[in-house]
């Protein structure tokens, strides 16, 4: 009779593809509100941010990269969000 147990070596593979397997199965479900805002608040022209930071009472627009956010800076975009 054969049997079909595996080395010892191969036991920590099977895990770490376990674990890689379902981190990538999870991930969407992990997204945390501040990051999801963020991409909702990130806008292609300097214009559409300034135009998102009078609906939300603050003034202005700054850069995050290529992109745009409303109101002068993050922690007054924080501080608008909170109050809306």
């Amino acid at each position: 009779m054969t049997q079909h147990d595996s080395s010892p070596l191969q036991q920590p593979y099977r895990w770490a593809l376990l674990v890689a397997l379902s981190a990538v199965a999870f991930a969407p479900l992990l997204t945390t509100a501040p990051a999801a805002a963020h991409m909702k608040g990130m806008f292609k022209t300097k214009q559409e941010a300034e135009q998102r930071a009078v609906e939300l009472k603050c003034k202005g627009a700054f850069a995050m990269g290529s992109l745009w956010m409303p109101c002068a800076n993050e922690q007054a975009l924080h501080k608008a969000l909170q109050n809306n």
